[in-house]
C-alpha cells in the first residue's frame, strides 16, 4: 500500500469522527457506547487511537476500523496505522485487542446499532523466586 493510500484512509476515517453524531471517547472512562450505522467513532485504548464506523447488511453490523499510534506534528508515530474489517452477526460480539486494552464490538438486532465496550486489561507480572 502506497504512503498516498495510507493518508488518504487516515483522513477519510478521521473525517467521519467530525460528522454530526460522532463520539470521542477514551478507554479509561470504560463507558458503554451506542453507535447507528454510518456514525463515526474515536476511542482511546491506551496510546492507540481507533477511529471507525459500521454499515449494516443482512442483520450483521460490518465494521471498518483504524488502529494508530497517538501523535502530533513534531513527533512521528511509532508504528504504521493498521485498518481492521470485520463482520460482527447480530446478536454476537467481537474484541478488538491493543497492546493497552480492547474493545468490543457487540452486534445489536437488526444491526440497528452497534454496542462498544472499552476493556481495560492489565498485564499479570508473576514475581520470580
Amino acid at each position: 500500500m502506497t504512503r498516498f493510500a495510507k493518508l488518504s484512509g487516515v483522513v477519510l476515517l478521521s473525517s467521519l469522527a467530525v460528522l454530526p453524531g460522532a463520539r470521542v471517547s477514551s478507554a479509561d472512562e470504560a463507558a458503554v457506547h451506542q453507535v447507528a450505522p454510518l456514525k463515526g467513532i474515536t476511542l482511546a485504548v491506551g496510546p492507540k487511537r481507533a477511529i471507525g464506523y459500521y454499515t449494516n447488511t443482512d442483520n450483521a453490523c460490518n465494521l471498518t476500523l483504524m488502529l494508530a499510534d497517538s501523535y502530533t506534528e513534531a513527533e512521528k508515530a511509532a508504528s504504521e496505522p493498521v485498518r481492521i474489517k470485520l463482520t460482527v452477526r447480530e446478536g454476537t460480539s467481537a474484541n478488538v485487542d491493543a497492546l493497552e486494552g480492547s474493545l468490543s464490538f457487540a452486534c445489536a438486532k437488526g444491526a440497528s446499532t452497534m454496542i462498544i465496550q472499552p476493556i481495560q486489561r492489565v498485564a499479570y507480572n508473576a514475581v520470580a523466586k
